[in-house]
């Protein structure tokens, strides 16, 4: 018993002994991926989601208060120009005409027997004077009722189609309060949201190539219109790509997705967008893998190229940029890149 004990503490010396000879651990490596930053050029493709518009739309509304009694049309109607598309109740408008008639009737009556006396100088001038321009005045009340029986019909001042009736019959109207939107589809626009940062490589004129998802169809066009006031929220400007549209197969409020041909004046390095990060200040910028050992380099986007970032700043070219793993990263963190 006495040297069954003895060899078991030797033993257990000896596995103590072997544990503090063991030398203490390395902090492990991070596992990260790169990529390497390569030159970016002056000219790229930038792509942005749009939606159609119309070229133009027209609000339609009548030049006469009243009740609607008819909409000649319906929604997405394809109409021609001067062709009638509303009314409302004429019957007021009518019987003003009548009675407008029926004076000038009559101060054509006076005037025509007052005319053998004026020629005959038996007839005091300011008579005279008178039965003219009551003839006159007759004929302009005429001339006004008429047009209020015409502004009591509806007519397309443009060929269209119709977008949205907006009004029913039985309603009433007042002049001014739109009853139609008219439609110009011939031409459509496909309107971006640029952010500011980009928004100064685009200029009008330069070409573009929108796909719409839900014809299957891809149309060239180019910039018609570039914003020049933000969205304060999303600090964003609009860019209205000008795309033709004959057959009227491109709808308003349908997506597309625009690609534009850009160009910027000043030279860049090109990225992936995972590798981009953001402090608190709002300072952009990246990691770099420089020997095993992880460093910080600050940057500043110039442009969206598809899924990469066009940046200046610190970067160096061919510098091994972090993609993937750089939220476990600080300055000086040992890494092990993996393929």
């Amino acid at each position: 018993m006495r040297h069954e004990l003895i060899g078991l503490i030797i033993v257990l010396s000896a596995c103590s002994q072997e544990h503090h000879s063991q030398p203490e651990s390395l902090p492990a490596s991070v596992r990260v991926q790169t990529q390497r930053a390569s030159t970016g050029t002056n000219q790229y493709t930038a792509r942005y989601s749009g939606i159609i518009e119309a070229r133009q739309v027209i609000p339609l509304s009548f030049a006469s208060p009243g009740t609607v009694t008819a909409i000649a049309v319906q929604e997405g109607q394809a109409i021609r120009k001067g062709q009638l598309v509303g009314q409302v109740d004429a019957a007021t408008a009518k019987n003003t005409y009548q009675l407008a008639l029926q004076k000038q009737q009559q101060a054509q009556d006076a005037y025509n027997r007052l005319k053998p006396m004026n020629e005959n100088g038996t007839l005091p001038e300011i008579k005279w004077v008178e039965a003219q321009t009551g003839l006159a005045q007759a004929k302009t009340a005429v001339a006004i009722a008429q047009k209020g029986i015409t502004d009591c019909h509806l007519y397309a001042p443009e060929p269209g189609i119709i977008g949205r009736k907006l009004v029913l019959p039985g309603m009433n109207v007042l002049p001014g309060t739109p009853v139609l939107e008219l439609l110009d589809v011939n031409t459509v626009y496909a309107r971006i949201a640029v952010p500011e940062n980009e928004i100064s490589a685009i200029n009008k004129g330069a070409s573009a190539q929108a796909t719409i998802q839900a014809i299957g169809k891809s149309v060239s066009g180019t910039v018609q219109d570039v914003g020049v006031s933000a969205d304060p929220l999303s600090h964003t400007y609009p860019v209205k790509i000008q795309l033709s549209n004959s057959r009227r197969a491109i709808k308003p409020g349908m997506l597309s997705d625009v690609r534009l041909n850009l160009s910027v004046h000043t030279a860049g390095l090109l990225i992936s967008n995972k590798a981009l990060q953001q402090e608190a200040s709002g300072q952009e910028f990246v990691y770099v893998i420089v020997n095993r050992v992880a460093q910080k380099r600050a940057v500043k986007t110039l442009a969206l190229v598809d899924q990469q970032v066009l940046v200046t700043g610190e970067l160096q070219r061919n510098e091994d940029v972090v993609v993937a793993g750089q939220s476990k990263l600080s300055p000086g963190t040992q890494v092990q890149i993996i393929h």
